[in-house]
C-alpha cells in the first residue's frame, strides 16, 4: 500500500505522520483530531510541499496528488479555541500569601511546625498559635540569663545570651530573642521594623522558649586549644 510522509503542523503540535495515499479528507479530519485536538468540523487544511514555500489548501478528496514531506498546516476556525500553550489564556486561581500562610495543610505549615528550612528557628509548632503559646515555659528564662539553643535536625545546640522574653508583632504567642555568640542568628534583633534589642548583625534571633536551655553555659573558646607558635 502507498504512503505519503507529511509533518503536521498546528498552533501547538508539529509531528511526522505516515497516512495511507488512498486516505479521504474526510477520514483525514478524523485521523487529526487525535494529533491537533482539533474537532474534524473545525479545521481548516493547507499544505506546504518542499517544492514551495507557500501554503496552499488541499482540495483534493485523497492525498493521492500531495508529495512526501509536504507540511500538512491545520488551524481551528473556531474564533474562540484556546491555545494552552500560551499561559495568559488559561485562567487561573491566585491566591494571596496572607491566605496561604494562616493555612495549616501546607508545605510551610509543615515546614514551620517541624522547624525546617527557613523556619529552623522559629515556632516549634502552629496548631495553637494563640496570645499566651509558650506562657509557661517562658517563665523560668529570664533576660541576662546564658543558654543553649536546641538545633533541629542535630545533637549540636548554639549558644548565646537571653535579650527578650515576651510576645511579639510579628507572631503570637511568647518568644525569646537570643543574641548568639557566632553570627549563626537571622537578624540583630529587630523584625520588620521593631527593635526588640541590639546585638551584631546575624546575631539576633528569636526561638520558642520550649528550644531554650537556660544555665551555666560560658562562651566557647575555640582558640585555646591551638598550640602557639
Amino acid at each position: 500500500m502507498s504512503v505519503v510522509t507529511l509533518f503536521v503542523e498546528s498552533q501547538t503540535v508539529r509531528t511526522e505522520r505516515r497516512f495511507p495515499r488512498t486516505t479521504p479528507i474526510s477520514e483525514l479530519h478524523t485521523r487529526l483530531e487525535a494529533i491537533v485536538g482539533i474537532q474534524p468540523t473545525s479545521q481548516q487544511l493547507t499544505i506546504t510541499d518542499p517544492a514551495s514555500s507557500s501554503p496552499i489548501p488541499v482540495t483534493s478528496t485523497t492525498l493521492l496528488t500531495i508529495p512526501d514531506y509536504s507540511v500538512l498546516h491545520v488551524t481551528s476556525t473556531c474564533s474562540t479555541s484556546i491555545n494552552f500553550e500560551d499561559v495568559s489564556q488559561v485562567e487561573k486561581y491566585e491566591m494571596q500569601d496572607t491566605t496561604y500562610d494562616a493555612m495549616s495543610n501546607t508545605v510551610r505549615a509543615f515546614k514551620r511546625r517541624h522547624n525546617m528550612g527557613r523556619f529552623a528557628d522559629n515556632a516549634s509548632a502552629m496548631s495553637i498559635d494563640n496570645e499566651d503559646e509558650f506562657v509557661e515555659e517562658a517563665q523560668n528564662i529570664n533576660v541576662g540569663q546564658r543558654c543553649e539553643v536546641a538545633w533541629p535536625g542535630s545533637e549540636l545546640a548554639r549558644r548565646g545570651c537571653v535579650r527578650f522574653v515576651g510576645k511579639t508583632q510579628f507572631r503570637q504567642g511568647y518568644w525569646i530573642g537570643v543574641e548568639y555568640d557566632e553570627p549563626v542568628g537571622k537578624n540583630n534583633g529587630t523584625v520588620d521594623g521593631t527593635v526588640y534589642f541590639e546585638c551584631a548583625p546575624l546575631h539576633g534571633s528569636f526561638v520558642r522558649p520550649d528550644k531554650v536551655t537556660v544555665g551555666d553555659f560560658p562562651e566557647d573558646d575555640f582558640g585555646s586549644d591551638l598550640e602557639e607558635m
